[in-house]
């Protein structure tokens, strides 16, 4: 298992925005079934170009993705900067990944935001030199992705009474 660190950005001002765990597909088989729709494959946001390592040389960050193509990923952000708040409001998110051409806003990669200028890489190319990395041996597993449906997390009251025996310290 990797645990990644997200950020919304390379500078020392950079904001942890979330984290991701991520997990061979042998463990991921060894998940219960109503656990493996909250996991996603990453095959298609390497293969794609979409994911990339910043500042890391070609020959070693290919070699990195070939690994990262056959793992599966749980990924949840606390902090949504796009919307602009301060400080990371709301419920954390569970977040997906792009599983296909089509679900990516093109004014992410080439507008506003501009990930291809700022990174200094082109989409288009990085996919060109990946095409031959495999995915999971088995194929990208059924329920993963949400199960190929969108999920909605809900947040519940549940009656959790104090332990005495813990003591409680506020500082």
């Amino acid at each position: 298992m990797r645990q990644c660190l997200i950020y919304d950005g390379p500078g020392a001002e950079a904001k942890l925005i979330g984290l991701e765990y991520m997990i061979s597909e042998n463990l991921f088989l060894t998940l219960l079934d109503e656990e493996k729709p909250l996991w996603h494959s990453h095959e298609y946001e390497v293969k794609s170009g979409v994911l990339f390592l910043p500042g890391v040389p070609g020959p070693i960050e290919l070699h990195g993705l070939d690994t990262v193509c056959k793992t599966y990923g749980k990924t949840i952000h606390f902090w949504q900067v796009d919307k602009g708040d301060n400080l990371p409001l709301g419920l954390p998110q569970l977040m997906m990944a792009l599983t296909r051409d089509g679900q990516l806003y093109d004014q992410l990669a080439k507008g506003n935001r501009n990930v291809e200028k700022r990174f200094g890489v082109s989409i288009e190319k990085e996919r060109a030199k990946r095409v031959e990395l495999k995915g999971p041996d088995h194929g990208i597993h059924p329920l993963a992705n949400g199960g190929g449906n969108g999920l909605i997390p809900k947040l519940r009251e549940v009656d959790c009474k104090p332990a005495d025996s813990v003591p409680r310290v506020f500082v």
